[in-house]
């Protein structure tokens, strides 16, 4: 394992702190985070959100900026709202607790 390995572990592990306020669960689990990639001597988070009108947005990005900040290993980076691939509730990780009730139903296939 090299150290861009190690740093996103650890970037990783760190995200898991940042909480969806309408859903209780942290960004990593609902498969909000879509790429931890160094960009130079800059690390950059590409995430999305649930919807293009949600209005956790904003508070979702500075949760984001703020634990990067917090990380001694990273120096310098860079938050990316993508919106491609749109998000669905398939990228949530299998057995997540919510908090929200009810929570976002699968889709059925």
């Amino acid at each position: 394992m090299d150290s861009i390995e190690i740093n996103r572990q650890d970037i990783v592990q760190k995200l898991r702190e940042v909480i969806d306020p309408e859903l209780g669960v942290n960004i990593v689990d609902l498969g909000l985070v879509y790429g931890i990639y160094r960009e130079g001597d800059k690390i950059v988070v590409e995430y999305t959100v649930t919807t293009p009108g949600c209005p956790m947005r904003r508070y979702l990005q500075q949760k984001v900026e703020k634990t990067l900040n917090r990380l001694d290993a990273v120096e310098d980076f860079e938050t990316r709202l993508v919106w491609e691939p749109e998000w669905s509730v398939d990228m949530i990780v299998p057995d997540v607790e919510f908090f929200s009730v009810p929570p976002p139903q699968l889709n059925q296939q």
